[in-house]
C-alpha cells in the first residue's frame, strides 16, 4: 500500500494535511476496521479524507449526505477523482448517484467518461445518495425482483464497504432517531464506517459515544490542521441588527441594496419564501438581474441545479465574477460556496454557524462579513428556551463589530435529542422483518412505509398530473410540507376550490401508475397525494410562491391529527377526511420538512405494488 502523501500525489494536485493523512491511515490498510467520529471545520477537506483512500484501497464507497443538494455538490468532484483514477490504473471506476426519482450510473475507463446508465443496484466504487433513500434501500425498498440486492450488497459485497455520514449535525427529530439506529445497525454488524461533522452537540454525539472520536475541531490538531492550511485571511467579520421582527425583511432589503456590488459574492438567507421571493424581486428590479439567483424548496429540482451550477461557475470563473444568491435554509449545509458577505435573518446558533460557513469559506476573502438581522427566531423554528435565546442575542451583540467566534455559540447547542418511540418501533419492526425473518411484520414491509424524517407527510404539487401514459411524469413536480397546504380558519385563511387533489396507485394488471381524483379518505401514510394547479400559479424562476390550501384542519385526537379535502362535487358529495400522526416536537422549516419515503414514490424506477386488501397495519396507523 501507498502512503498517504504518494496516494494523494496520484489523484489530487495537493498534499494532504494532517486530519487527511490520519484518516488515510485508519482507511486505506486492508485489515483495519474502522468506526469513526470525525470532527472537523468546514473546508477543510473531510470528503477528499474518505474519497481518496478508499480509492486507493479499492473500497465501495457510500458517501450519504442529508439532501439531494448536497449529492448534486459532490457529483463533478467524485467524477474527477475517479476519472483520473481510471486514467492511472488498469482498471475501470464507476460512480453511482442515487436520489431515488433519478438514478444513474457513469463508468470511467482510461481517463475517459464512457456514457451514462441508468441502472445501478449499487454497482459502482463510490455511491452517492441522500440519507433518506439510503434508508429505503437498506430496508429492501426498490425494483420488486431484485429490491434485496441492495441490503446483500451493503452487507456482503466482494468490496469492502465504507459508510460515510457527511453532515452528520444536520439530522434532528425523528430524522436522528433512524440515524443513531442505522449507524449502530451497521456497527453491530462489524462494518466499517465514519461519521463526519462540524458542529454536532455534545448530547448528540453521546448517542454514538461507541465510534472511535477524531477531532480537529480543538487543541493541538485544530492549530496542526490551521497551520498547514492556506488561509490568509481566516476570520470574518459580524454585525447584528437587532430590528423587530415586522422589520426584518426591510433591514435586510436595504443592506443588500447599499453593499450590492456586481464582483461581490453575496449570499442572502430568509426563512419564509415569500419574503424571499419579495427581496428577490426589489433586487432584480434594481440592478436588473446580472447573476441573481433565487434558490428555495418550492423550485423544481431542475431550476435548483440550474441556479447551483451557475452559481459555481461564477466562483470557478478566474475573472471573480459575482453574484447575489438569495435562498432558504435549503442551501445552508454543506454546500461549497464562498461569498464576501453572508446576510440572513436571525436563526438557531448551529444553523448561523452553518451559515457562516458560506462565507469565507477558504479564508482567502479579504474584510469577510457576516449580518444577522432579527430579534427573534419564528417559533416554527426555535429550539432555544427563553432563557438561552437572551443569552443567545447577548453574545451577538458583544460580537457585532468584531470577528465571529462560532465557539460561543457552541455552549447553547447543549440540547437532549428527540426520542420517538414510535419511529423506534418502525425502525426496529422493519430491521427485523429483513434481517432477522421476523414474518410477523411483513405486512408492514409490504406497505412500504419509511418514516424518514416527520411524521408530517408531504404532498406533491403539479401544473399537471399524467392522463393516459404512465411514463409521463406530472409536470413541475415539487414535494411540500402537509400542512402548508392546510387552510387555518385562526388566519382567515379558506380553501380555494380551483385546485384539485389526485391519488397516483400502482395497477398491478397493467404494470403501470395510473392516477384518480382523490374519492375516498383515511390514512395518508398510504397514499401518494398530488395537488394540481393552474399553470398560472407556477413559474420556473419563482417556483410556487403561495402553496395551494386545499384542506381545512379538523380535530386531534392524541397523536392523530384529522383534516378534511373540501370537494367541489356538484351532487353535494361529503367532505374527504384524512388523518396522520403529529410529531412530537416542533415541525422543520418549510423547505428541510421531507417526505414519508413509500415504494411508489418514484415514477420511472421502483416498479411496485399496494398491498394486498387483507393485509394487517401496525395499530399506530390504523383508521
Amino acid at each position: 500500500m501507498q502512503s498517504a502523501l504518494e496516494a494523494y500525489k496520484k489523484f489530487t494536485e495537493f498534499d494532504p494535511n494532517p486530519m487527511q493523512e490520519k484518516l488515510f491511515n485508519h482507511i486505506a490498510p486492508e485489515k483495519n476496521n474502522p468506526a469513526l467520529m470525525l470532527k472537523a471545520p468546514t473546508g477543510s477537506g473531510k470528503t477528499e479524507a474518505v474519497l481518496i483512500p478508499s480509492i486507493e484501497s479499492g473500497r465501495r464507497l457510500f458517501l450519504i449526505f442529508p439532501s439531494r443538494s448536497l449529492v448534486d455538490d459532490q457529483i463533478n468532484r467524485c467524477e474527477e477523482y475517479l476519472q483520473r483514477a481510471s486514467e492511472k490504473t488498469d482498471r475501470s471506476y464507476a460512480l453511482v448517484v442515487d436520489r431515488g426519482s433519478e438514478a444513474s450510473r457513469t463508468v470511467f475507463e482510461n481517463g475517459k467518461k464512457l456514457e451514462t446508465g441508468r441502472r445501478h443496484l449499487y454497482d459502482g466504487d463510490v455511491i452517492l445518495t441522500t440519507f433518506d433513500k439510503f434508508l429505503y434501500r437498506f430496508f429492501g425498498f426498490g425494483e420488486p425482483n431484485k429490491s434485496y440486492i441492495f441490503p446483500f450488497r451493503i452487507h456482503h459485497s466482494k468490496k469492502q464497504n465504507l459508510f460515510c455520514f457527511d453532515e452528520a449535525h444536520a439530522y434532528d427529530q425523528v430524522a436522528f432517531v433512524n440515524f443513531e439506529r442505522l449507524i449502530k445497525a451497521l456497527y453491530k454488524v462489524d462494518l466499517d464506517m465514519v461519521v463526519m461533522t462540524a458542529t454536532m452537540p455534545k448530547t448528540y454525539q453521546a448517542k454514538l459515544d461507541f465510534l472511535d472520536p477524531v477531532d480537529y475541531t480543538i487543541g493541538t490538531e485544530q492549530q496542526e490542521l490551521e497551520q498547514c492550511q492556506d488561509r490568509p485571511y481566516p476570520d470574518k467579520a459580524i454585525k447584528y441588527i437587532a430590528a423587530q421582527k415586522n422589520e426584518v425583511k426591510n433591514e435586510i432589503c436595504a443592506y443588500v441594496t447599499e453593499h450590492y456590488e456586481s464582483d461581490k459574492r453575496i449570499i442572502v438567507t430568509i426563512e419564509t419564501v415569500k419574503d424571499l421571493i419579495s427581496v428577490y424581486k426589489h433586487m432584480k428590479d434594481q440592478n436588473g438581474g446580472k447573476n441573481i439567483f433565487l434558490y428555495h424548496g418550492r423550485l423544481t429540482n431542475d431550476q435548483r441545479k440550474k441556479v447551483y451550477n451557475k452559481l459555481k461557475k461564477c466562483e470557478d470563473n478566474t475573472n471573480n465574477e459575482g453574484y447575489l444568491l438569495l435562498t432558504t435554509s435549503a442551501i445552508e449545509v454543506g454546500c461549497d460556496l464562498d461569498a464576501h458577505l453572508l446576510i440572513t435573518e436571525l436563526c438557531n446558533p448551529d444553523s448561523l454557524i452553518q451559515r457562516a460557513g458560506r462565507c469565507n469559506r477558504k479564508g482567502k476573502i479579504k474584510n469577510a462579513e457576516i449580518v444577522v438581522v432579527g430579534n427573534k427566531i419564528h417559533s416554527f423554528l426555535s429550539i432555544l428556551s427563553e432563557e438561552k435565546m437572551e443569552i443567545y442575542l447577548e453574545k451577538l451583540q458583544q460580537q457585532s463589530g468584531s470577528n465571529f467566534n462560532p465557539g460561543d455559540m457552541l455552549e447553547l447547542m447543549e440540547y437532549e435529542p428527540h426520542s420517538d418511540y414510535r419511529a423506534e418501533v418502525l425502525f426496529d419492526m422493519l430491521y427485523e422483518y429483513v434481517y432477522e425473518a421476523r414474518l410477523e411484520n411483513k405486512p408492514l414491509h409490504d406497505k412500504g412505509l419509511v418514516i424518514t424524517r416527520s411524521f408530517e407527510p408531504s404532498i406533491t404539487l403539479t401544473t399537471k398530473v399524467p392522463e393516459e401514459e404512465s411514463k409521463h411524469r406530472p409536470r413541475n413536480a415539487v414535494n411540500v410540507s402537509l400542512r402548508s397546504c392546510i387552510a387555518r380558519a385562526a388566519d382567515n385563511e379558506s380553501v380555494n376550490p380551483d385546485f384539485k387533489v389526485y391519488q397516483r396507485y400502482y395497477d398491478k394488471y397493467n404494470e403501470e401508475f395510473k392516477f384518480e381524483l382523490l374519492n375516498r379518505g383515511g390514512n395518508i401514510y398510504f397514499k401518494e397525494l398530488f395537488i394540481q394547479v393552474p399553470e398560472s400559479y407556477f413559474c420556473d424562476e419563482l417556483g410556487y410562491v403561495e402553496p395551494p390550501k386545499v384542506f381545512e384542519y379538523r380535530y386531534t385526537q392524541g397523536y392523530r391529527q384529522n383534516i378534511a379535502y373540501k370537494t367541489t362535487d356538484e351532487n353535494g358529495k361529503p367532505d374527504i377526511w384524512l388523518h396522520y400522526l403529529k410529531d412530537l416536537e416542533k415541525p422543520a422549516s418549510e423547505d428541510m420538512i421531507q417526505p414519508p419515503t413509500s415504494k411508489t414514490i418514484d415514477v420511472e424506477s421502483e416498479k411496485s405494488t399496494e398491498p394486498s386488501e387483507g393485509a394487517e397495519q401496525l395499530r399506530l396507523f390504523e383508521d
